[in-house]
Formats: structure tokens, C-alpha cells, sequence
């Protein structure tokens, strides 16, 4: 879940129309809001904007008081808004009226509507306000998701009424959900975007992004980012679905790779893990009207598409003499190093060193690369200071482990090219098999990236360099961490940079890993191939303005990896990536509980397995605490996997416990079922009021079994029934009976709402 405290950033901003469908935003309302998004952001224009007086805008269509009344024509404006400022912009000859209104404390409300100066159209609305001083909101807000989504709806059609019939809601199947707080300073606001189409084609960055505060079901905010001038291609032709997706099993998909797990500490390597990788270059764009795969000149954004005290310790009583072990280790450890004159002996002597050039650095210093790697870093500059050659040489075994060469050129020339890739790719694997005989054996060719400047003409791309990248290959996987790197000049064919990443570790086998074409399925089963004109923006300005491009590409973010063994899709950290969003389940169709299942299952309080809910079975000690942890945590989201050893559960108790939840030494069996006066207890200290209802005297308990219930558990009773967060049942409590995982939903739905 994002939370953004102090106002809703970026307001106007083109990236933030391109957010998931529904997320669920909360906004700290006491905070200041940062300052609203100029009309070159939110026109989606970047480049030349020309800010003009008022009294000077002559070729606007549409005067400043024509667009005042447009504007509030659509957007009331509040009374208390009696500030007004305008200004006036130009972008390639699109002119935008910018109108802002503001209290006299700005900070309590502003408002800012953006005007097309030639057609008068609404292209943006931006709107803040602030709760009152002291404002104070708990439990469930009063508008619900799908309520707000209706609101959404009306006020997109209502401000866009052109433009909202030809849009669809996007829906991210893995928008972020935290638990809704019991207590909060902020309002909560749902956020729908509502996409462009063309022919039912979605359309990037184009669309209506509306915001909806679901504590009073106001409009929030609501932009726009629409240009009817671009040029859409026509999708006559285009390449079929399935075509596109045996084009990606053909040459593209995923491969068998290594990956090792890193953690915070960068001298412990960690995990080796199997996991299967996108093949090179590491994301799939396919033109849909040619069938041929985008090259690197053309880049393609990812769309929306984890108390206590110690003994005291004086500082000023500490032995300044004696070495602590860990100052200790690190002096053996230094003693272990070549010295700083070896290390420079080193690299004059792996490299021709020019004439005139002088050291004029030695570092010894630790490599983010190699887990505990050590190097010293060596640095030449020319008598002039403009250019350097810079060394690395391992500070334990000696080998040289990188160098760059500075080449003077000029940005603005185009570089004679007499070498080409392939002959550039040769000439690094000589280079690498000349540096390292052994190591070459290991490694095999993986990519190669033309690397371009300024010099380059439209539509054309002409390299400076080349730069290569042969990676390590250990049991016949590829280790695209280890190898090396290396720049070939495209005029010279002079290698100009070169990096070893080499560890000494321990490889697993292969094993019984999932083959290629599962790992492929099972990626396309998750991310799809999706029909949609995607925004080509041109490296070093080959084009002034970016491309629509009716393309095919995976849904969701690229980088997307497999565990080898299992298949599941994972994080860096190794750790299976827990699915978002609101799930549906199949058995829950008419129960009484279905409204507060799908509530709380579309805030990622509960969930299910198989597509299934199973509301009529015995909820579990484990499950309800889950819930509540999740509902009631105002720090953290802990999912139910959090607990790195032991039971699934371990870290929920531990949190239930910290959390007053579990009070007294109460607890409850994780796995087995929990009785209506154990989930009446937890409620009850989960919501903050245990301390009141243990003071059972002063409590009535007026049922037929009231005797049932033991005295210090009276309070926990009365209180469940008196706040209707339970039913007597035929004018009893019924304490030990068991409840159901669809009654314990609508408890903490009711429990939310007090």
C-alpha cells in the first residue's frame, strides 16, 4: 500500500496517471501539500514552455474570463477559495490557461483547473483540502471501494463527458492493499484511472485519474492527460495473439540462470539460488504491425502495468587502547593485502601507461560486486588533468580486476565507424581470453548494446562504442552476475573498459528444475502479451516528441523471476511475491457474510485458498489473528509468510502479543478453532479497550447463560453484545461455541466500523 503523507504528490504529474485502477491512498492531512504541477506536466509537455503575462496572450481562443467560467462551470469552486492567480503556457503552439484558487491559509485548500486555451476543454483538475485542525477518523471510512468507484464514474463522466465513453478502468490484478488502521489523523482516498482506448486498444499514458475521499465521498482530485493530436497507427494488419506469443517462445522467453541473494551486509554472500530470467535484453516490446522485436533505440516504460533496553554502556569509560574483535579481524584481515606500490606495479604493468601520466590516486577499497572483495584502485591523470586511467587490481590475489580509459571526443561529431558489432564482439572475447585463459573457458557471449550520443541523426543510430558482456557458465547455467564487461571503441577497435566480476563460492546442481518451456508458460499464465499502443520514447533525441507504437508486451513490471524448483515468481530477496489485489472466491455467492469477506478481502486483511473462502468452517486461532494483526497494526503490513523459521504463524503471535491482542498470558490454539468469548477478548484488546472490560463489575451481562461466562470475562461479553459486534443466539451468549471464518468477517467488518 502506498501511503503518502503530506498530501497527494505530484498531483498533475504524468506518472501518476499512470497508477493502478483502484489504489488505496492515504493522505496526511495536517501536512502541507506540495506545490501543485505546472501546466508543462500537466499537458504531458517538457520541453520550450514559454510562461506569458496575461496581457500579452493574443492568440488564445479562448480568453482568461472564457476559461474562469468553462472551469467552474465544471468544478464549483468552494467559497472559501478567495484567492485567484492565473498564468498562461505555450508548447508547440498549444496554448493552456492555468487557473489556481486558495484560501487565505493555503494550506487548508487549493485548487487548480488547466484549460486548453483553443478548445476550451477541462485538461486537468487538481484538488486539496485539508481536514479542520484536530480532525479524527477510525474504523472502516463511510464509503466503500466499489461505492467510491461509482462516485469516480460519475465525476469522470461528469468533467470528461467526451472523453470518458472511449476509456476503460484498469484493474492491476497486483495493486498494493494494506489493513486499514483503526485510528488516523488523514482521510482515506480510493484512486481510479480510467484509460484511454483506440478500436478498444488501450492507449499509455493517456487517460482520467479521479480520486475520491472515502471518509465523506468527495471528490478528492481528478486530471487528465489526453491528447487528441497524437498519431495513433491504424491496427489494420497487425500481428495475431498467438503469433506474438509463439514470436516470444521463439526467441525471447525466460532461461535457466544463478542468482545469489544478497543481503545488507555486503561481505556475506549469500543464497545461490536456480531461478529462470528473462533472456537478454531483459525485456520483450513487439511491434505489432511488423512482427520484429523493438531494439534498445527505442525505450519502453514499465507501465502500472518488507522495544526494549539494554544495559547501560558508558562511552566515556571505554578502553581506547585494546582492539575489539571486530577492529581486530580487520587488522589481520589488512595485513592479508598486496601493498598499495604492488598494486601500482601491477597496473603499469597490465596496461601501456602513456607518456606524461602520472598517479595521482591509490584507494584501497571494497567491492559491492564480490562479497567480501577487496581492491586497490589505482588512478592515472595527464599532465593536463583533463584525462585519467583508472585501475583496479584484487588487493589479495593481485589480478587485475578492471581499467577505464578515458577518450577525449566530441559530443557533437559523428564517429567515423570502422568497426562493426560483430567485429567488436571478437575482439573482446580475444581480449578476455588474453586477459583470463581459464576464465574465458567458463564464459560465454551474452549481449551486446551499441552505445550512442548526441551525434546521432534522426532515425539513425551510429555508435562511439560497443559495449559487450560475456557472462560465467557453471553446470551448464549462466551466471549473468559473474564474467565480464567490456567497451570496444567503434573507430579504433580499441578496448577502452574492462570489469571482471568473478566469486569463489559454491554452485548447487541443476537438479530437478521446471524446464524452460513450463517457466515460459507459467510467466505468460501471470503476464500475459497485451495489445496496446505503448509510448516509444527515442534515446539522445532522435525524435523531439515520443512515439505511440501499437505494440505487444507482458503485462506488469519487467525483471519478473521464476524459482527454478518451483515455479512461483519471486522478489530479489528469494521470497515467493504474495499476490494482490481483490481476490474472488467461488463459495461465498449468497452468503450472509459475502459483503464483509470481499471488503475485507479487497484491503488484504483475508484471503483464501484455491478460489475459495470456505466461510461456513471453524476460523482459526492463527487466522484471527492474522486478521486482527492486519486490521489494528498501525506500523506494518506482516504477511502471513513472514516468519522466516518455525510456523507460518510464529511472527503474528509475536505481533498479537506486542500489540496487547494476547493479553495476560491469554493465548489462543493456532490451529485450533476459536470460541465466541475468545474472539469477543481479542476483539475487544485488538480494538484498545481490554483494560475497561476487564474491570468486569461494572459490566451487566444480561443472558440466560450469563454464569457460563466466567466473572473476569463478563466485561469482554457485555461489551461484544452491547457494540452488536455478536448476536445472542435464542437469548443466550454462547461462549464456547465455535465461530465460523465468515462470522469472524463480519465481526472485525463491524468492529471497524465503531
Amino acid at each position: 500500500m502506498e501511503i503518502l503523507r503530506g498530501g497527494l504528490h505530484g498531483m498533475g504529474s504524468k506518472s501518476r496517471l499512470g497508477l493502478a485502477a483502484c489504489t488505496l491512498v492515504v493522505v496526511l492531512a495536517v501536512a502541507p501539500l506540495p506545490p501543485p504541477a505546472t501546466a508543462a506536466t500537466l499537458s504531458g509537455a517538457v520541453e520550450k514552455i514559454a510562461v506569458v503575462p496575461d496581457s500579452t496572450v493574443k492568440k488564445a481562443t479562448i480568453s482568461l474570463e472564457k476559461a474562469i467560467a468553462l472551469a467552474k462551470e465544471k468544478v464549483p469552486v468552494p467559497d472559501a477559495l478567495d484567492t485567484f492567480k492565473s498564468e498562461y503556457y505555450e508548447n508547440n503552439g498549444k496554448g493552456k490557461w492555468v487557473l489556481r484558487w486558495s484560501g487565505k491559509k493555503p494550506t487548508e485548500a487549493n485548487m487548480q483547473v488547466t484549460v486548453d486555451s483553443g478548445s476550451g476543454e477541462i485538461d486537468g483538475v487538481s484538488f486539496y483540502r485539508s481536514s479542520p485542525p484536530g480532525a479524527h477518523f477510525n474504523g472502516l471510512p463511510a464509503y466503500s471501494r466499489d461505492q467510491c468507484l461509482k462516485l469516480a464514474r460519475d465525476e469522470a463522466a461528469r468533467m470528461f463527458p467526451d472523453r470518458f465513453p472511449g476509456t476503460v478502468l484498469v484493474e492491476r490484478k497486483d495493486r498494493d492493499v494494506i489493513p486499514l488502521v483503526r485510528d488516523r489523523d488523514y482521510p482515506v482516498v480510493y484512486e481510479f484511472y480510467f484509460q484511454k482506448t483506440q478500436q478498444g486498444i488501450p492507449v499509455s499514458d493517456q487517460g482520467i485519474n479521479i480520486g475520491i475521499n472515502a471518509e465523506n465521498g468527495e471528490l478528492m482530485r481528478c486530471d487528465s492527460s489526453w491528447d487528441s493530436s497524437i498519431k495513433l497507427p491504424s491496427p489494420e494488419g497487425r500481428v495475431s495473439p498467438d503469433k506474438a506469443r509463439n514470436i516470444f517462445l521463439e526467441k525471447a522467453g525466460y532461461q535457466l540462470t544463478y542468482y545469489m541473494v544478497r543481503g545488507d551486509d555486503p561481505d556475506s554472500p549469500g543464497e545461490l539460488k536456480l531461478v529462470y530470467r528473462e533472456k537478454p535484453p531483459g525485456r520483450f516490446v513487439l511491434n505489432a504491425l511488423t512482427g520484429e522485436i523493438m531494439d534498445s533505440s527505442v525505450m519502453f516504460y514499465d507501465r502500472d502495468m518488507g522495544y526494549g533496553g539494554g544495559e547501560s554502556v558508558s562511552l566515556l569509560k571505554s578502553d581506547k587502547s585494546a582492539l575489539t574483535p571486530a577492529e581486530k579481524s580487520a587488522v589481520e584481515e589488512n595485513q592479508k593485502f598486496i601493498t598499495p606500490d604492488k598494486a601500482q606495479e601491477i597496473a603499469s604493468g597490465a596496461l601501456e601507461i602513456p607518456e606524461g601520466y602520472t598517479v595521482s590516486g591509490r584507494n584501497l577499497e571494497r567491492s559491492y560486486n564480490v562479497p567480501g572483495g577487496r581492491y586497490w584502485s589505482i588512478s592515472y591523470k595527464d599532465s593536463e588533468g583533463k584525462n585519467y586511467i583508472r585501475v583496479s587490481v584484487d588487493a589479495r590475489s593481485g589480478e587485475l580486476i578492471s581499467f577505464s580509459l578515458d577518450e577525449p571526443w566530441d559530443a557533437t561529431k559523428e564517429p567515423q565507424v570502422k568497426f562493426s558489432q560483430e567485429e567488436a564482439v571478437k575482439i573482446a572475447g580475444d581480449f578476455i581470453r588474453k586477459m583470463q585463459p581459464a576464465r574465458s573457458g567458463q564464459s560465454e557471449f551474452r549481449q551486446s548494446e551499441p552505445d550512442v550520443g548526441p551525434w546521432v541523426k534522426m532515425g539513425s543510430i551510429v555508435p562511439g562504442s560497443y559495449s559487450i558482456q560475456y557472462a560465467r557458465v557453471v553446470n551448464g547455467v549462466v551466471f549473468p552476475e559473474n564474467g565480464f564487461r567490456v567497451r570496444v571503441n567503434s573507430t579504433t577497435g580499441k578496448v577502452t573498459y574492462y570489469e571482471m566480476t568473478w566469486w569463489e563460492t559454491k554452485f548447487p546442481g541443476v537438479g530437478s528444475v521446471i524446464g524452460e518451456a513450463a517457466a515460459n508458460e507459467r510467466y505468460l499464465a501471470d503476464h500475459p502479451l497485451k495489445l496496446e499502443y505503448g509510448v516509444g520514447h527515442q534515446r539522445w533525441g532522435m525524435e523531439k516528441e515520443p512515439v505511440h507504437y501499437l505494440v505487444y508486451r507482458p503485462g506488469g513490471s519487467s525483471g519478473v523471476m521464476l524459482d527454478a524448483l518451483t515455479g512461483e515468481e519471486i522478489d530479489y530477496r528469494g521470497k515467493p511475491v504474495s499476490k494482490k489485489g481483490s481476490p474472488s472466491f467461488s463459495d461465498i455467492s449468497g452468503h450472509p457474510a459475502e459483503a464483509d469477506i470481499m471488503l475485507l478481502a479487497g484491503e488484504g486483511i483475508i484471503s483464501g485458498e484455491g478460489g475459495k473462502f470456505r466461510p461456513d468452517e471453524p476460523v482459526t486461532g492463527a487466522e484471527e489473528l492474522a486478521m486482527l494483526v492486519k486490521a489494528f497494526d498501525r506500523d506494518r503490513y506482516y504477511p502471513l509468510t513472514t516468519a522466516e523459521d518455525g510456523p507460518w504463524y510464529k511472527t503474528i503471535f509475536e505481533r498479537a502479543a506486542a500489540m496487547g491482542i494476547l493479553d495476560s498470558g491469554f493465548t489462543v490454539s493456532p490451529e485450533g478453532s476459536v470460541s465466541r468469548i475468545q474472539l469477543s477478548r481479542l476483539g475487544v484488546n485488538a480494538a484498545g479497550w481490554g483494560k475497561l472490560a476487564r474491570v468486569h463489575g461494572i459490566f451487566n451481562l444480561d443472558t440466560a447463560d450469563s454464569k457460563a461466562v466466567p466473572a473476569e470475562l463478563r466485561g469482554y461479553a457485555a461489551a461484544a453484545l452491547g457494540l452488536g459486534l455478536i448476536n445472542a443466539e435464542k437469548g443466550s451468549f454462547a461462549p464456547d461455541r465455535a465461530v465460523t471464518r465468515g462470522e469472524a468477517a463480519t465481526f472485525l467488518v463491524k468492529l471497524l466500523k465503531q
